[in-house]
């Protein structure tokens, strides 16, 4: 627990200064603009949401506003991220002041939107292992090289709900994957295929990732998709 202690008290030093620490519950929803809520995310997710491997912190930029709503909302009310093995969805957790309620999630979403996609990783986190703390879950084996061709054909799977361009589907509660990290979806694959996330009752989207993630039975299978998706 030590190094997870660790880490939420320097997520928690990195509040200081920011919307966090400046608005309460008493502040009215239209006196903070989105811009200024997301100050509160820039630790780990990057000044533009660009993301920040080093720190866990996927890039958001340019996910579409409702992706980002249902994620935020699963966060806050116990949804996703309550298993322990998903330690950044516990540093998540510790955003729920700021996401105090769905007008507020709302702005949030928007402000992070419209911010351009694609750009480059937050500097820090060119160099280690994602992970600054001991996990099962710190990534796949570096020495896994991804197949496109067969992950091509493992990703026929994910056409029904994510797109065959991977541009993801609202109806479906389906994410753009695009747009996503390799290291991020891998740990989500690897999440969804071993219960820790999809497991909550009420995550009945989570749950049919779950299904579908346990087809990718081994780190090379998802090595693969991954490697595919990037080629969209």
């Amino acid at each position: 627990m030590q190094p997870i202690r660790s880490i939420l008290a320097l997520f928690l030093v990195g509040f200081c200064g920011t919307a966090l620490a400046q608005v309460t519950f008493d502040t009215p929803n239209e006196a903070v603009a989105g811009e200024r809520l997301f100050d509160t995310c820039i630790f780990c997710h990057g000044t533009e949401a660009q993301g920040n491997d080093r720190r866990d912190g996927p890039a958001l930029a340019g996910l579409p506003a409702w992706y980002i709503e249902l994620q935020m909302k699963n966060f806050r009310d116990g949804i996703r991220g309550g298993v322990a093995e998903d330690v950044p969805g516990q540093v998540m957790h510790f955003t729920r002041g700021l996401m105090r309620d769905d007008a507020t999630i709302t702005r949030v979403a928007e402000y992070i939107s419209g911010l351009e996609s694609g750009l480059p990783m937050a500097a820090n986190a060119v160099g280690a292992r994602p992970y600054i703390w001991d996990s099962p879950y710190a990534g796949l084996d570096p020495s896994i090289t991804g197949d496109a061709a067969a992950g091509q054909q493992a990703y026929a799977i994910c056409t029904a709900c994510h797109g065959a361009d991977g541009t993801g589907n609202e109806a479906l509660g389906a994410a753009t994957l695009t747009d996503l990290s390799e290291i991020y979806m891998a740990r989500q694959l690897m999440y969804f295929r071993d219960g820790v996330r999809g497991s909550h009752p009420q995550d009945t989207r989570g749950a049919q990732m779950a299904v579908m993630s346990k087809m990718l039975t081994t780190d090379q299978a998802i090595a693969d998709v991954i490697a595919y998706i990037q080629t969209l």
